[in-house]
């Protein structure tokens, strides 16, 4: 097998090339318009769709001096020639991509708390170095699927989810269990995770699993008493703050209130896990000059920041 057919298999080009005359007359609704796009004469689409017509014995378009209108078998071919235009453009782009200088639009999705995981900070620098980019950046915690949602590149925050894709991982993070002070001194501190199924537990739903906290690699606790789940860091954040119970975030997102004597660890020496940052993009896209610019850079950047 060679390029996905095999040696034996009769390549037809000219049909190739008709069913994108074909498509192209269906879409601008004109031989002459249709001619413009594709660089030929009106005759040459013509001929083009007259043989493609000739060679599986079926009328594709109904034509009349003033419109043209799809047959039944032509619009089944036309749902399949578009697959062909779409294919080609994405492998001029992909080529494009390829050997030219990093540069066109690029889609990124990133954590609504993005800014908290610093990620903001450097895009003014990226964009900076590569003037020719135009970056789109999505904030959702959701898992994107990056083809069909046309994203290049995703942050993800957490183990990855998709074997289709390929991964970077730009650092990882110290989680920790924490308490407001108020609260621990009404219920007490844990002593040894077991404990913590006595306690009132606050969870974020995107950094740990639903009942559950995995605090090292052997040691994963259920967790019974949730007074409150949540899909954000920062409304966890609050809550540990207003006395309502413990909860496991990562530490940097903490620090400050740490350092303020307002929350306190506890079971430090039980937590071992730590939270990875990754990019993740299609397999096989890190070829392409925008995608390898913004991966090397942030995978730089990242170390700069930690």
């Amino acid at each position: 097998m060679r390029g996905g057919y095999a040696l034996s298999d009769k390549l037809e080009i000219g049909n190739a090339v008709a069913l994108m005359s074909f498509a192209a007359v269906v879409d601008s609704g004109s031989f002459s318009a249709a001619a413009e796009a594709l660089g030929y004469s009106k005759a040459a689409v013509s001929r083009q769709i007259s043989q493609l017509e000739g060679r599986i014995g079926l009328k594709l378009l109904d034509r009349t001096t003033r419109s043209i209108a799809l047959t039944p078998a032509g619009r089944e071919i036309y749902n399949r020639s578009v697959r062909i235009i779409d294919e080609v453009k994405e492998t001029n782009d992909l080529l494009a991509g390829i050997q030219s200088t990093p540069s066109g639009n690029l889609r990124i999705n990133a954590p609504v708390v993005a800014s908290i995981f610093r990620i903001t900070e450097v895009i003014p620098e990226f964009l900076g170095k590569y003037p020719d980019i135009k970056l789109f950046i999505n904030l959702s915690d959701s898992q994107v699927d990056l083809l069909k949602d046309e994203f290049d590149i995703a942050f993800w925050v957490g183990d990855t989810y998709d074997s289709s894709l390929d991964a970077v991982k730009l650092c990882d993070y110290e989680m920790v269990l924490a308490g407001s002070r108020k609260y621990l001194l009404r219920h007490g501190r844990p002593r040894t995770p077991s404990e913590l199924k006595e306690h009132d537990c606050i969870v974020e739903t995107h950094l740990s699993r639903p009942g559950e906290w995995r605090l090292s690699s052997d040691q994963t606790i259920s967790i019974n008493r949730v007074r409150l789940t949540s899909n954000s860091v920062r409304v966890t954040r609050e809550a540990l703050l207003a006395d309502m119970g413990i909860a496991f975030l990562p530490r940097f997102l903490l620090e400050q209130d740490i350092t303020a004597k307002k929350l306190e660890i506890v079971l430090a020496n039980y937590v071992t896990n730590r939270l990875p940052l990754y990019l993740v993009y299609p397999k096989g896209h890190y070829v392409l000059a925008k995608v390898k610019a913004f991966v090397d850079f942030f995978s730089s950047a990242i170390e700069r920041l930690e």
